[in-house]
């Protein structure tokens, strides 16, 4: 099968059963108010569209903007999916836009596909929390500030000298929440990292 301008992926499955919390707690959920948690976001592309040069070739496996497997429920119906291709494969269309990170196999590491990339947030200083309880003197919430470790660059980035394990900072109004294999990353477009940390 070939896309025109898309991708074709193929999912083992859409949702799973449970999600994992920070600690590593397996919690079943909802997909109707968990989609985000459940939801598989690893793909194996088995069409590359073909008005679009790129690296991904059929039999990678991408990383995947999951919104196209969320759906909405309205007066008690819900609709289905609407980039469906084939339900018995479990196979969408998806939008070059929505592959977050690629890789040729299990044994590869993920590659930022495009102007995307994978983050982790450092949390470094603290902040006093503000309550009218009446709280420990310990009790404090991290902080954000703009600073990120880079898990998994782009092409772009790596010729501006970002690579895997660098610290950077990055727009505190940037990324978006991504969860895989039970972690908590952000994805960030190449426009939101600023500078890495440590040059003089």
């Amino acid at each position: 099968m070939k896309g025109t301008k898309n991708f074709i992926i193929q999912l083992d499955e859409i949702y799973s059963e449970t999600f994992k919390t920070k600690g590593g707690l397996k919690i079943y959920g909802n997909v109707d108010f968990t989609a985000e948690r459940q939801s598989n976001r690893i793909a194996t592309v088995v069409g590359v569209p073909e008005l679009y040069n790129t690296k991904i070739k059929k039999g990678y496996e991408v990383l995947i903007d999951a919104s196209p497997l969320y759906r909405q429920i309205y007066r008690g119906n819900k609709q289905w999916y609407q980039a469906m291709i084939d339900e018995d494969k479990n196979q969408f269309y998806l939008d070059t836009s929505m592959v977050i990170c690629y890789r040729k196999n299990k044994d590869e590491e993920w590659i930022g596909f495009g102007e995307n990339c994978l983050v982790k947030p450092i949390l470094e200083s603290q902040e006093k929390i503000k309550t009218p309880l009446k709280l420990p003197d310990n009790v404090s919430k991290p902080n954000f500030k703009g600073k990120v470790s880079m898990c998994y660059s782009n092409a772009e980035l790596n010729e501006l000298g970002v690579f895997n394990g660098d610290k950077l900072y990055m727009d505190i109004r940037g990324g978006v929440k991504y969860w895989f294999e039970g972690k908590e990353y952000w994805w960030v477009r190449t426009k939101d990292i600023h500078a890495k940390i440590g040059l003089n």
